[in-house]
């Protein structure tokens, strides 16, 4: 990507897509506070990526907690003077397999349901509400957010009540943000992935699981982590300023 080295702030940054998001942002010069909720991951996050020590700022954190996520507003700020963008990249199913997809409602509890929003709703809004006024500063700001082919409701084998839910509510919560900041120079968009070809989907799904999955997309390949993260790198770029408001696929041709 053109243009000077920006900085950014990533949730979920140590897992599939947002390390890959990560790597790619580093690699093209810029600066990134990669937060994630394992120390582990971020460890293990920050000796992949030695080469760009001195442009990676690593920070344990829950997202979905609103005391943290101002924080994390706070450590960019001062590490970076100016935050560029945010990408939402936390959220996902509690405790996903093959017997939490397409499961009954009647099997979801409102525990079950409330966790799903605040891992994939809470975490967006609050991360967003934190950075927004730094963004108003400077008249400028990208925010990138990933929901789900799931949100759209067309297909099994995607989620359930819970999670469909969740992100379609990240869908809208987009399209509104959009609308208000967009006076502000804040730009808002969306990323929808189909399902994603991570090391978490080969351990978790059978293969005769992901081969029905993978038999109904078009192009006949499940996209993976780095699909999903060149395009959110390039929405965070300056040659994306004039998208916002936009849902974005990532699957392969599935719609």
């Amino acid at each position: 990507m053109s243009g000077a080295p920006r900085a950014f702030v990533v949730s979920a940054a140590a897992g599939g897509i947002g390390g890959e998001l990560v790597g790619r942002l580093l690699a093209g010069g810029h600066r990134v506070l990669a937060c994630d909720i394992s120390s582990r991951r971020l460890a293990a996050l920050s000796e992949r990526l030695s080469a760009h020590q001195n442009s990676l700022v690593t920070h344990k954190a829950d997202v979905a907690d609103e005391a943290s996520a101002n924080r994390i507003a706070e450590i960019a700020v001062e590490r970076f003077g100016i935050v560029h963008g945010l990408a939402n990249v936390a959220g996902g199913i509690a405790g996903i397999g093959e017997d939490v997809i397409d499961r009954a409602i009647e099997r979801i509890g409102l525990e079950e349901m409330r966790q799903t929003f605040r891992l994939n709703v809470d975490s967006a809004f609050l991360l967003t509400k934190a950075l927004v006024p730094a963004f108003k500063a400077r008249g400028y700001g990208k925010i990138v957010n990933v929901a789900s082919l799931a949100a759209f409701g067309n297909f099994d084998h995607m989620g359930n009540a819970a999670y469909d839910a969740a992100k379609a509510a990240v869908i809208g919560l987009t399209r509104t943000l959009s609308r208000s900041l967009g006076s502000d120079g804040i730009r808002v968009n969306v990323v929808a992935p189909g399902s994603i070809y991570t090391e978490r989907v080969r351990e978790v799904f059978s293969q005769e699981f992901l081969d029905t999955q993978i038999a109904r997309i078009p192009l006949r390949r499940m996209p993976g982590p780095n699909d999903v993260a060149a395009l959110i790198e390039f929405l965070l770029q300056p040659e994306s300023d004039q998208i916002s408001g936009e849902v974005v696929r990532v699957a392969g041709g599935l719609r």
